[in-house]
């Protein structure tokens, strides 16, 4: 067995601090300290940065489900950086649908659409939707780039 650091991050401390479920034992505002709204912003410019390289060290955006989680994701990212708060994948591809550029709308209806579809590692992506999510990837870090460390 060895020490892992995989989910310490400023996301998951936010989570379980903010929405984290007591079944037994001390609330997790006990046991974890505050996660400012500015710490969260500064984890999203850098996973932003990181995001591609990081996804495609461990899945290929020829699956339709790699693809539809890099939008997901790529818009939790932008809805973190904005809101300084951390939301479902889901509720940030709604919360998307009316806070990015108009041209990203087809491209996250689609996600919100084949989101039911699951995990299917012989279905290829539809047609376009990785050339759009690329550059999805860099409208993102274009977005959360030009953060300074104040809002």
């Amino acid at each position: 067995m060895q020490w892992s650091t995989h989910c310490n991050t400023e996301v998951v401390r936010w989570s379980l601090r903010e929405c984290g479920v007591t079944l037994t034992g001390p609330d997790p505002k006990e046991l974890v300290d505050p996660v400012g709204p500015e710490i969260l912003r500064a984890r999203m410019c850098e996973d932003a940065q990181t995001f591609l390289p990081d996804l495609l060290s461990w899945i290929n955006l020829d699956i339709a489900w790699a693809q539809r989680y890099a939008v997901a994701t790529l818009c939790r990212i932008l809805y973190t950086f904005t809101e300084g708060r951390v939301t479902s994948k889901k509720a940030a591809l709604l919360w998307a649908n009316g806070h990015v550029d108009p041209r990203w709308s087809t491209l996250i209806q689609q996600v919100l659409d084949d989101r039911r579809l699951g995990w299917d590692p012989q279905a290829p992506p539809r047609p376009g939707s990785v050339e759009q999510t690329l550059a999805f990837v860099q409208y993102v870090q274009r977005r959360v780039g030009v953060w300074r460390g104040s809002r």
